[in-house]
């Protein structure tokens, strides 16, 4: 009967592993979702923009899935293209993934203030899972007990389309993958949808209503969102994600380089009962570009 209970155990995590570990993380924190995940959402500018950001989930599970992320870009007018790098590294129980993408994006622009930026990441994922973490009350066989390290290549597509106070925007991560070739080695393609509409309510108060979804094979949400700015010094906001969790956020822009955001997930319908909330920390920095200018005179080209 203990074999019987580890056997169920083993299936059980496994198949947590392949549904919550192959499926992106979604970020609770206003817009980062986009930046994060979408190569075509680059802030255009003229700084160099820089995220710092730690995500912890399911407070009070061991082993809960929680995630680091740092991504730096810039975008060069002339060219009407943007540059970035990303770098994640994400846990969950025996499985380990981090993640190294190279961002492009193109800005085309339109007649009457219409733009369309396209964008495409590429870069690899190293994925490790360490089944000797999995313990049993009696030894079975053919059950993994080593550690498998998968190196792969990894690429995405998306665009974002700016028209006044509408953005709106969509991107497939992990497109070389079907959902039907997925595998614990193999991450399958993820799409993620989102719309937001900035509002001037007066008073120098911002309103930013908004929606995003999120699609992996049989895995979807549909998130509803409203934030609001002052000055574009204090944000505020909420997020619901359906049947998954309510979300309570802040920023404070400190200076002309720092900023600082915090989420907190309050969990929503049979997930409030299973954890004690999920806290997420987002650092900005902006920087300005060292000027190219050459100011000698030998430099001067007569």
């Amino acid at each position: 009967m203990n074999a019987l209970r580890s056997l169920i155990l083993f299936f059980l995590l496994t198949l947590l592993a392949s549904v919550k570990g192959q499926s992106d993380l979604l970020f609770n924190n206003f817009n980062i979702n986009s930046i994060a995940r979408n190569p075509a959402a680059m802030e255009n500018n003229g700084l160099v923009n820089c995220y710092l950001g730690a995500h912890q989930q399911w407070i009070g599970f061991q082993d809960a899935p929680n995630m680091q992320w740092v991504h730096v870009s810039t975008f060069f007018d002339r060219q009407n293209m943007g540059v970035s790098l990303n770098i994640s590294n994400q846990s969950e129980g025996v499985a380990l993934t981090q993640n190294i993408k190279l961002g492009y994006a193109y800005h085309v622009l339109f007649k009457g203030g219409h733009q369309l930026s396209l964008g495409l990441g590429a870069g690899v994922y190293f994925r490790r899972l360490d089944y000797s973490k999995l313990h049993f009350a009696e030894e079975e066989q053919g059950i993994p007990v080593s550690t498998e390290n998968i190196l792969r290549p990894d690429f995405d597509f998306g665009f974002e389309y700016q028209y006044h106070q509408l953005t709106a925007g969509a991107v497939a991560t992990h497109i070389t993958v079907t959902n039907k070739n997925a595998s614990l080695a193999k991450i399958p393609i993820q799409n993620h949808y989102y719309i937001r509409y900035t509002l001037d309510a007066g008073k120098e108060i911002t309103l930013i209503p908004g929606l995003g979804y999120f699609a992996s094979g049989k895995i979807s949400t549909l998130s509803l969102e409203a934030d609001m700015e002052y000055r574009q010094l204090f944000q505020v906001g909420v997020s619901y994600r359906t049947q998954q969790s309510f979300i309570i956020r802040a920023g404070v822009l400190l200076s002309e380089v720092w900023e600082i955001k915090y989420a907190y997930d309050l969990g929503a319908g049979s997930f409030a009962t299973y954890h004690t909330g999920i806290h997420e920390f987002v650092v900005v920095a902006r920087f300005a570009k060292r000027n190219s200018a050459l100011n000698s005179p030998r430099f001067i080209d007569n």
